[in-house]
């Protein structure tokens, strides 16, 4: 009898705390708690080319544009330059540059590509308890100094190493008696 009073309260506390946290979550249900969370939200949906959520990352104040160019490419081919933009991208840093007000922040996002790095300015606006992409700057591109995937040591094995290295020592000719 004890054992199915303690089964039937852990069942109600994890039914309370499933109720409470779905009371709690901001609307729209993977609403962006933090400026990171917005960028990386609007970077996945563009990698998988979900227009609609793509969109949703962005303030009234950018949406009209961003719409009326899916309207003028027609939402097959927005959908798929949103996939095209993101395929060649080998990884993201963001990087909080200041705050311009308590719900405005500016962010540098850097995409690394194989041959060029791109970064781009990006201003957040916190709307409704959820950040918002506000306004997006030029993109910026600069060929880093060593290129992705450079390989930066060398591969053979110590052994061998050792063997090449005692052989450039070792003299040319046997010396004289």
């Amino acid at each position: 009898m004890q054992r199915n009073l303690v089964t039937l309260l852990t069942l109600l506390l994890i039914a309370v705390g499933v109720w409470y946290a779905s009371q709690n979550r901001p609307a729209g249900g993977s609403a962006a708690a933090t400026p990171e969370d917005a960028i990386n939200t609007m970077l996945d949906a563009s990698r998988r080319g979900d227009t609609r959520a793509y969109l949703g990352c962005f303030t009234e104040t950018m949406r009209p544009q961003l719409d009326a160019s899916r309207q003028q490419m027609g939402d097959a081919r927005f959908r798929e330059y949103l996939m095209e933009s993101q395929a060649p991208v080998m990884g993201v840093a963001t990087m909080k540059k200041g705050d311009v007000r308590p719900d405005l922040v500016r962010y540098e996002i850097e995409f690394v590509l194989k041959d060029k790095n791109q970064r781009q300015m990006v201003e957040l606006k916190r709307e409704s308890e959820r950040w918002l992409i506000d306004s997006m700057g030029q993109s910026v591109y600069a060929k880093p100094p060593i290129p992705y995937g450079t390989k930066v040591f060398d591969d053979t094995p110590p052994a061998s190493n050792a063997v090449k290295r005692a052989a450039t020592l070792a003299p040319a000719t046997p010396p004289a008696p």
